[in-house]
């Protein structure tokens, strides 16, 4: 390409990064001695600072002349190598000014981050049927601004595949969590599909040794119904047969394994629901049309505790004995703690909900601190 004979102002922007500025310019030498950091030459291809275009480069100029610590977002280099392994780096105190601002909908993952003292589990945040890891931004925020260390990871094709794959990508998800933080053990907060798929990676992959804390929000423990409140509406084998069809045209293989007596629900029911030492706080909502009966989404008894009911408190206190090594389970209905209407696809979302899987949280650490 002839450079002479073209203004770069008129040149589309893709056409414009492949332009080359004029050969040996100071401008141009610097940049390249300001770029090519020899510690990072792996992040780029070939490690030479000319394997990028001169348009990111000089906009890596430019963003230096504005401040010392902040980067336009074109300071990109136009091949970068995608880790295989999660990022072992060490913390980033003063990250450039376009890594400061927040995606709408996405939350990264923050590989460098280490857990403390006082918040000891990495918290894995599993979105559920349909759906992506964009529900959880808000409360991977919050719960950082806390001092939690979270992840939250996509899989099975927004959660549409079969569950015991899925559960195997969580759980090899899982290790490299463990692996990059020192973490022992998780926390992990699942909604929908998300808290049973946690459940077979714990209960039927070996993943029982690495939880310290399930919290679930609407997860069909025991099942739901064909189409949810429409199956008593299903009288017919022909509308059943209709219906699965439906379910496993817009769900997936997930959907039907979430239904009442489906191959997968049976295998976790052949043995205890729950393992020991480990805690479960489950959460159902009575405005879901999804998990039906609402009680499914319960564990153990599957009775609710009462805030304000002695004798349930009384209970809870009983099977809080962490000497005992037995699984702890508490079930509640959000709307006895206060929240109100809020629908199965709301929960992950709500800030209400938010505020209390927040809370819940500390209470497993407290809990923890007790034992240790």
């Amino acid at each position: 390409m002839d450079n002479d004979k073209l203004d770069p102002m008129e040149l589309e922007l893709d056409e414009l990064a492949e332009v080359d500025p004029p050969a040996g310019t100071a401008v141009e030498e610097e940049l390249a001695e300001e770029l090519y950091d020899p510690a990072n030459a792996g992040d780029v291809i070939g490690g030479a600072p000319d394997s990028r275009g001169w348009l990111s480069r000089l906009g890596s100029g430019m963003a230096s002349g504005i401040s010392s610590t902040g980067r336009f977002l074109w300071d990109i280099p136009s091949r970068v190598s995608r880790p295989q392994m999660p990022q072992l780096r060490g913390a980033i105190p003063d990250p450039p000014l376009g890594a400061r601002q927040v995606s709408p909908g996405y939350a990264d993952d923050l590989w460098q981050a280490r857990p403390t003292i006082d918040r000891p589990y990495p918290v894995i945040l599993i979105h559920g049927t349909i759906s992506s890891k964009n529900v959880w931004q808000n409360l991977v925020l919050r719960l950082r601004e806390d001092d939690f260390v979270v992840f939250s990871p996509d899989y099975g094709v927004h959660g549409t595949q079969d569950i015991p794959t899925s559960a195997q990508d969580i759980g090899a998800y899982i290790e490299q969590v463990l692996a990059a933080t020192g973490a022992e053990a998780v926390d992990i907060v699942g909604h929908s599909q998300g808290g049973l798929l946690a459940r077979y990676w714990i209960n039927e992959l070996g993943g029982e040794d690495y939880v310290h804390h399930l919290i679930t929000l609407g997860t069909p423990h025991q099942g739901t119904t064909l189409l949810g409140m429409l199956g008593s509406m299903l009288t017919t084998d022909m509308s059943q047969r209709v219906a699965a069809a439906t379910i496993r045209r817009v769900f997936g293989a997930a959907g039907m394994q979430q239904v009442i007596g489906s191959p997968l629900l049976e295998t976790l029911a052949a043995s205890p629901e729950t393992r020991n030492h480990i805690r479960y706080t489950c959460y159902a909502t009575r405005n879901d049309a999804t998990v039906v009966p609402h009680e499914n989404a319960f564990l153990g008894d599957r009775k609710p505790l009462i805030p304000g009911d002695d004798e349930g408190e009384r209970l809870a206190d009983s099977t809080s004995d962490g000497d005992s090594g037995e699984a702890i389970v508490t079930n509640y209905f959000l709307q006895d703690l206060g929240v109100s209407k809020c629908k199965h696809e709301e929960l992950p979302t709500n800030p209400d909900v938010q505020d209390i899987v927040h809370l819940a949280l500390l209470d497993g650490l407290e809990e923890h601190d007790t034992e240790v």
